[in-house]
């Protein structure tokens, strides 16, 4: 019985977040965060680890797409510190990426270049090399903005290294992006 009752809050939990998740994709950011704190209470009830570090991921990036980055960071932090204590690293890359995304809003680019590199170290730990490139594209976006040049452009080469299955293009880019960064080695 009292396995059924876990079961029960765990569909429930999961049908909340999946809504809210659902109403974000739709832009009602606003509904959406509620289904996602009562997805969050269900999982803290039900002693899902995974699912309170889930939603408190996604309650963070509502946060920061509603531009309130102040607010994200208790989440991103409970989320960042859950994936750790669970050994979960591509939920900690993830959380990762988006406290950079955090940090950028709120016009600290030093802590968003610092949590993106981690992000995109702990992507390659994993193997997610979609996902590391992508997140090295935005820490090449970051490292321009603090006019940081020769960074930004390892950044962006490192990106398209990160690619699956690279085109042409792909390739064509990163062998115009290496020769200043080779001419700058010298």
């Amino acid at each position: 019985m009292h396995q059924e009752i876990g079961s029960t809050n765990k569909s429930k939990a999961q049908a909340l977040a999946e809504q809210g998740r659902l109403l974000f994709r739709q832009g009602e950011y606003e509904d959406a965060l509620s289904h996602l704190h009562q997805a969050h209470e269900e999982y803290k009830s039900d002693g899902d680890q995974n699912g309170v570090a889930e939603t408190a991921n996604d309650i963070g990036v509502l946060y920061i797409v509603t531009q309130r980055p102040l607010e994200a960071e208790t989440w991103l932090d409970e989320a960042h510190r859950l994936f750790v204590d669970m050994q979960d690293y591509d939920g900690e890359a993830q959380t990762l990426g988006n406290i950079g995304s955090m940090f950028r809003a709120r016009g600290d680019l030093k802590q968003a270049a610092a949590n993106l590199q981690l992000a995109a170290d702990r992507f390659h730990l994993v193997g997610d090399d979609e996902r590391r490139a992508a997140t090295l594209r935005v820490l090449s976006m970051v490292r321009l903005r603090q006019f940081r040049f020769l960074q930004a452009l390892a950044a962006y080469e490192a990106a398209l290294a990160s690619v699956p299955n690279p085109t042409i293009l792909h390739r064509l880019l990163r062998r115009i992006l290496s020769l200043p960064l080779r001419l700058a080695q010298r």
